[in-house]
């Protein structure tokens, strides 16, 4: 019983400390009347302020929010802190889409022609708006 108890009170100990869980899940609230899709990259060290520049090659998972609506973008709780020490400038960098594109060419045409709204968002900036990036 006192083995039970002790791992029973490891369990809590470890699940309940805030800094296994500093951050709150991103999310998108889009303020538009039409849908919009979004896109940011995973690896936070490319793709984020100041490096502009979209992939030449179409991301595999675009996301996308209905128009006058929310959408989750991202795991639950990251850690924040981690992500923006990898950041090259200290800005999360999340690109918008007025149209999703399905194929490499339609990827060119947006990337080659500049057919995105990007938003650079600092860590301040992120939580005095709750974990919210508002579009547009």
């Amino acid at each position: 019983m006192k083995t039970l108890n002790f791992v029973l009170l490891v369990l809590f100990m470890t699940s309940c400390h805030p800094e296994k869980f500093p951050g709150k899940a991103l999310s998108i609230k889009n303020n538009s009347s039409e849908r919009i899709y979004f896109w940011y990259s995973n690896d936070y060290n490319i793709y984020h302020y100041p490096d502009t520049n979209l992939p030449f090659e179409i991301p595999l998972y675009i996301n996308s929010a209905d128009s006058n609506s929310g959408a989750g973008a991202g795991v639950n709780d990251p850690d924040w802190i981690d992500i923006y020490s990898q950041l090259p400038e200290g800005k999360f960098s999340i690109y918008f889409f007025d149209e999703l594109a399905t194929t490499q060419e339609e990827w060119d045409d947006i990337r080659i022609n500049h057919m995105v709204l990007r938003k650079d968002v600092t860590i301040e900036e992120l939580r005095n708006n709750d974990y919210i990036i508002y579009y547009p």
